[in-house]
């Protein structure tokens, strides 16, 4: 059972050593915890470490290593997404897609969801459990 969901800004935070790494390290060394991304975010993850990082070998090698031995990858289903148009809905412009999609991963996974997003911050505690990292980069 997936226990934690991860937003790409967490794992880049964990990845280039900024504010809120220690936390996403200690979620990933937990035995009790379950990490999950929805698989959408690894595009976005793939694009941002290609992006940030100069050596193409090591974003890949960084790439794989989140994305196949650290956190596993949700699908993204119906109820999903009818959970993040409600959520959109609800929040008006407040939430992009890619956003609400978290969201509703995180709701319908019953799990926290991990990030340094602020936009997601504005979600009440009683529609999302959130951990918000600080802000950083």
């Amino acid at each position: 059972m997936i226990t934690h969901v991860f937003d790409t800004s967490a794992i880049l935070a964990h990845y280039f050593h900024e504010p809120g790494a220690e936390l996403v390290n200690e979620l990933l060394a937990d035995n009790s915890a379950e990490v999950g991304i929805p698989a959408i975010e690894l595009l976005e993850l793939k694009r941002q470490l290609n992006r940030t990082l100069p050596d193409a070998t090591e974003a890949q090698r960084a790439f794989r290593l989140y994305a196949d031995e650290l956190i596993a990858p949700i699908p993204v289903t119906r109820e999903i997404v009818a959970r993040a148009l409600l959520l959109i809905e609800r929040m008006g412009d407040q939430l992009s897609p890619s956003e609400a999609i978290l969201a509703a991963t995180a709701q319908h996974e019953g799990a926290i969801l991990v990030h340094r997003t602020a936009p997601l911050a504005v979600l009440p505690a009683n529609v999302l459990r959130q951990c918000a990292l600080p802000l950083g980069r």
